[in-house]
């Protein structure tokens, strides 16, 4: 059977179990009394038998449907070998060999819930009783053994095929690399979590864990060594984790970074689990965040918390364990003196035509990424202080602040390299609706000398999603003035991509959780292949973001994807930095046409 071999399948999450069993014993329940119709004018005491225990399963379904997801995992070995016992009860008592195959067919249900619910082991055992039930309970009527053969045959090939399903459901939330769970199943294994402490009450904590220096790996080692490294401290911090607190689940966060949720564990206590995996892990360095959930508080949240703790710890000096403090630490008042004081900083990350590797001597353009090195408390993740931007209103200040320290160090990068580079700045969807952005922008331009053909303005997808007509005016006015317009963060929402032909955009951004999917996923790449060929139909240029590997590059330029961006190629870097690793190695390609 093709479960995973690591504890149990990640689509076993409490809901869905309730849910998925529940379910099953309401429509076993009723198939078992339909499967008695027949008999109903002349019942006897087989019939009622059946009828009962038909009543009891749709009993037991209805409340598992409405009060399942509270059960303690271990509960539902007791819920599936009780409805093993049920049907096989319902077998031997049925009326005749007909009603007895009938019920018998409900025991698929039963193969269903082993493969998506229980570890390997545990999954063979409640098969192995399921199997014995079904030939037992038949052969017992004297069924003849040859259709017992047929009905264990039937059995078989599904659990063959389920336990398929199930591997190729849990590799979507798997890294390929390590076979912990990826960015995407660490998020969903969060949501859950959080769920059940919010209901629960018990304590529940995340840790966020960067590698010191793996950079340092790569460049002298290789990105084979690199790949080593993580393979390893994945097995070592497992087998460590799972013996400080069995029920932890550790994750790849993306890069060099893993993530762990601590279920039942205090800030101390997580606190504690940080730094033995430190410890764990040495001669590699590794800093830690830990943040522990507060009452009412959503898994975003929590996790930009965490990204905090982290942030701090690798300010502190790295190679330490950092927590989290309170909602925004007294960052307000400090980041209004930032912004008033022109404090922020930026970094660039360049955006090149993929298939040469991690030089990235190919780059046509940059995204400015704003970054914020507050005097005490060291980097502050733009996790944190751009959403408190937004909560108070600041968002306008640092959109206009950064887009004109991007437009100054862009014209430094382009006169340095000798490029014709564009520049990308993101927008908030509040600041669109400005009556004064526009002529902000152009003031900027001006001011700083950047060309406004060369300038790229981001807009998120959720922002498209809800354009009103003032954004529409705004996004046009922009093209009008010979300003581009990217459609960010592309394939986290749902709405967009109907409004491709009419919204005024020049480059899709794909979403970077969508990227690091086309390694382990068929579908997304057709997905991919598709969205390349209807966005050159429609004249619109795909960058591909949150390339992290060569593995992905290549699926990149299997599929013809024309742009790309991520650390496989280069980490977001000051301009200096960045005309350093620009300039130094062979002659760039000129930008393609379009871009």
């Amino acid at each position: 059977m093709a479960v995973l071999s690591r504890g149990v399948p990640e689509v076993a999450t409490p809901r869905l179990m309730a849910y998925t069993t529940g379910a099953f014993y309401v429509a076993g329940g009723l198939a078992a009394i339909m499967t008695t119709a027949g008999s109903w004018q002349d019942l006897d005491p087989r019939t009622v038998a059946i009828l009962l225990l038909a009543a009891l399963a749709v009993t037991v379904g209805t409340l598992l449907l409405r009060w399942g997801r509270a059960l303690p995992r271990t509960a539902f070995h007791v819920v599936v070998g009780q409805a093993t016992l049920l049907l096989a009860a319902a077998v031997v008592l049925s009326r005749d060999d007909v009603t007895a195959l009938g019920v018998a067919g409900v025991f698929v249900f039963c193969a269903v819930d082993n493969l998506y619910f229980f570890t390997r082991r545990a999954a063979l055992v409640h098969t192995g009783l399921l199997l014995t039930a079904v030939a037992g309970s038949l052969l017992w009527r004297e069924v003849d053994p040859g259709v017992v053969g047929a009905v264990m045959t039937v059995q078989v090939a599904v659990v063959a095929v389920i336990g398929r399903l199930v591997q190729r459901a849990a590799h979507g939330t798997r890294d390929s690399l390590t076979d912990l769970l990826n960015r995407r199943g660490f998020d969903e294994h969060v949501e859950e979590s959080v769920d059940s402490a919010h209901r629960t009450g018990a304590p529940l904590s995340v840790a966020l864990i960067d590698i010191d220096h793996f950079k340092q790996v790569n460049d002298h080692g290789g990105h084979a060594a690199g790949d080593e490294l993580l393979t390893d401290l994945a097995d070592r911090l497992s087998r460590r984790l799972h013996d400080l607190l069995p029920g932890a689940v550790l994750a790849r966060h993306g890069g060099d970074e893993f993530a762990v949720v601590l279920p039942g564990a205090d800030l101390a206590a997580a606190e504690a689990v940080g730094q033995a995996l430190r410890v764990e892990a040495a001669p590699t360095g590794l800093s830690v965040g830990v943040a522990q959930l507060r009452v009412e508080e959503d898994p975003g949240t929590l996790l930009r918390r965490s990204d905090t703790a982290l942030y701090d710890a690798k300010a502190a000096g790295r190679g330490r364990v950092a927590v989290a403090g309170g909602a925004d630490d007294g960052l307000l008042e400090d980041l209004r003196t930032a912004l008033r004081e022109e404090a922020l900083d930026v970094v660039l990350q360049p955006v090149v035509v993929p298939g040469v590797g991690p030089d990235a001597t190919r780059c046509v353009g940059v995204e400015a990424l704003a970054r914020w090195n507050h005097p005490v408390h060291g980097p502050v993740s733009p996790a944190v202080f751009i959403p408190l931007a937004e909560a108070n209103d600041l968002i306008d200040d640092l959109d206009r602040a950064v887009t004109r320290r991007a437009c100054a160090d862009a014209v430094v990068l382009r006169r340095a390299t000798g490029q014709d580079l564009f520049l990308t700045v993101n927008a908030s969807g509040r600041h669109l609706v400005d009556p004064d952005f526009v002529q902000d922008l152009l003031a900027t331009a001006s001011e700083t000398g950047w060309p406004l053909s060369s300038l790229v303005v981001e807009v998120t997808e959720s922002s498209v999603e809800s354009a009103s007509d003032a954004t529409r005016f705004t996004l046009e006015e922009l093209r009008a003035i010979g300003v581009r317009v990217a459609i960010d963060d592309f394939g986290t929402g749902y709405s967009a991509l109907s409004q491709l032909d009419t919204m005024p955009a020049d480059f899709l951004k794909l979403d970077a959780h969508f990227t690091a999917q086309l390694t382990v996923s068929d579908r997304r790449r057709a997905l991919l292949a598709g969205l390349l060929r209807m966005s050159g139909d429609l004249g619109l240029v795909v960058i591909a973001e949150g390339v992290e590997t060569g593995e992905q590059e290549d699926a990149l330029v299997a599929l013809g994807c024309p742009l790309a961006q991520g650390y496989w190629y280069q980490r977001p870097q000051p301009v200096a930095a960045l005309v350093a690793a620009l300039t130094s190695g062979p002659a760039p390609t000129p930008a393609l046409d379009g871009t």
